[in-house]
Parts: structure tokens; sequence; C-alpha cells
């Protein structure tokens, strides 16, 4: 069994350039000791007869439909669902904010 230690931690938050407490170091640890025995138990798992694929679809023919043009909504019936808008758009908070 794989095991991760407290030194191995601190190289892999290194590596990822992460800063992490000393509680979420704990945690952290006992997650990714899960994850790995969670792999480990994979590999028990017999795959001997089992073509391999890269899709779960692969056997099945397309199933997407065409695209079809249908009605649109005017903006004014668009813009009366949205929460917020100005100036004929819809209005969302801002996503990336200026370093003070």
């Amino acid at each position: 069994m794989a095991k991760l230690d407290r030194e191995s931690l601190q190289k892999l938050t290194k590596l990822c350039r992460i800063d992490v407490t000393e509680e979420e170091s704990e945690a952290l640890l006992s997650d990714l000791q899960s994850i790995l025995n969670y792999v480990e138990k994979l590999q028990e798992v017999d795959t001997e007869n089992v073509k391999p694929l890269n899709h779960v679809l692969s056997d099945m023919s397309n199933v997407f439909r065409e695209d079809e043009i249908g009605e649109s909504l005017s903006r004014e019936d668009f813009l009366s669902n949205a929460p917020d808008q100005i100036g004929g758009m819809i209005r969302v908070p801002p996503v990336i904010k200026k370093k003070s």
C-alpha cells in the first residue's frame, strides 16, 4: 500500500506552490491517502478481456440531432427575466477585481 507522509506532502505543496496550514495539511494528507488507496483498489480489478475504448458511446451511432432554427425571444422578453440590467445588457457582478 502506498503511504503518503508529511515530508512527501510538503514536497507536493511546494511543487504546487500552495500554502497550507497545519490543520489543512492534516485534512489534505488524509484526502490524498484516501485517493491513493482507491487507485490501489482499482488496480485489483480484472480488465484482461476488456477492450480499450476512447468514448463510452463509441459503439453507438451519432445520437446528436440536427440544428433547427426556431423562434427567438425578443430583447425585451429576454431582459425581463434578468435580475439586473443596464443599457440593454445583463449586469453581472464583477469577476476580476482590481488590486488596491
